[in-house]
């Protein structure tokens, strides 16, 4: 194949072997032929090969150029789907982390609500309790009591107790109330002593009192509950729960208006535990039965093991003042549930 540039080439030369061919009377048309074939031609041919193999070797530069290009594009392509891969795998584990952040953050928050709703409900249905510090104590017909005493008082007791928790006032009918979503009493108010329940039904009370709080209420024993209402260690040895003069300290016959009344309305005694004496007689957790002959000092005491009626002290809102003294025992019947007995309750560490 001839290029212009061949063309032009072989023109040129043809042009110049006829001028020569004239000039040397060379016009033979057989000289012209001769030399135009063997010179012209084989210069042409020359020159076209030249060129081919330039040619070829731009269109090789060309390509190469070109598949050096397009490897560098290919290779920029590449590097830049490998940014964008790893900005989209940086942004899912940014939000993977964020998310995961959100779900610790909301399970963090959840726990604290929890957490906050539970002591919310410990709370709601919780007991102020008095410590009483442990300690000896004669139980019974002590020497203020006089010739008050009753024959279930005596003989006296020797007794040492450990340290405890005494509730600050007998159990509300409110607290009762939100335990066991019912109001058994005959007098009807949120801060008055719950009563009317038998020994059974405050059993009943405590396990779900304990099962809402976790902790571990019982009612007092018959020693817990007289030494409370002694003053503990700081009892002044009088004939009441706090004071001789029974109308500074109790809710009873000669003052409550034959009613029960609000708990924490008249003075505390030494240890500032509330109606001890008077508003309700209270259940204590010891079977009644005779004292012990024995004059060997009691540790802890129980009271007997069986019987028939369940012991209960402190005296009501329609009793004498006789009936009012610390040392006073009742007892009934443990399913027996009556308007003057309430409750209170009791915590050992």
């Amino acid at each position: 194949m001839f290029s212009p540039i061949s063309a032009l080439i072989g023109s040129v030369l043809a042009f110049f072997s006829f001028s020569f061919a004239q000039e040397n009377n060379f016009t033979s048309p057989d000289y012209f032929e001769d030399v135009y074939s063997e010179t012209a031609i084989d210069t042409i041919k020359k020159t076209a090969t030249e060129e081919e193999e330039t040619a070829k070797e731009a269109a090789e530069e060309e390509a190469a150029v070109k598949e050096i290009a397009e490897e560098a594009a290919a290779k920029e392509a590449a590097e830049e789907e490998a940014a964008k891969k790893a900005a989209e795998e940086e942004a899912a584990k940014r939000a993977a982390e964020g998310e995961a952040a959100k779900k610790a953050a909301e399970a963090a928050a959840a726990a604290k609500k929890a957490a906050e709703e539970a002591a919310a409900k410990k709370a709601e249905f919780s007991v102020e309790m008095v410590f009483v510090k442990g300690g000896f104590f004669t139980m019974g017909c002590t020497s203020e009591q006089r010739a008050d005493c009753n024959d279930d008082e005596r003989p006296i007791q020797n007794v040492n107790l450990s340290d405890y928790y005494i509730s600050k006032y007998p159990v509300t009918q409110r607290l009762w109330k939100k335990v066991m979503g019912t109001n058994p009493s005959y007098f009807s108010g949120p801060e008055l002593p719950v009563e009317s329940v038998s020994w059974n039904e405050v059993q009943m009370f405590i396990k779900e009192l304990n099962a809402i709080t976790g902790k571990k209420y019982s009612l007092p024993t018959e020693a817990e509950w007289e030494y409370a209402a002694r003053g503990g260690i700081k009892s002044r040895s009088q004939k009441y729960s706090g004071n001789n003069d029974l109308d500074k300290v109790a809710w009873y016959g000669d003052n409550s208006e034959q009613r029960t009344r609000d708990v924490g309305t008249k003075q505390a005694n030494e240890l500032g535990i509330y109606d001890m004496n008077g508003n309700v007689w209270e259940w204590v957790q010891d079977w009644k039965e005779s004292y012990s002959s024995s004059k060997k000092l009691k540790t802890n005491p129980t009271g007997p093991s069986s019987g028939v009626s369940r012991a209960y002290r402190g005296c009501s809102w329609q009793d004498i003042a006789l009936f009012c003294r610390v040392s006073r025992r009742g007892g009934s019947n443990p399913d027996y549930g009556s308007s003057f007995i309430g409750f209170r309750l009791v915590l050992t560490q």
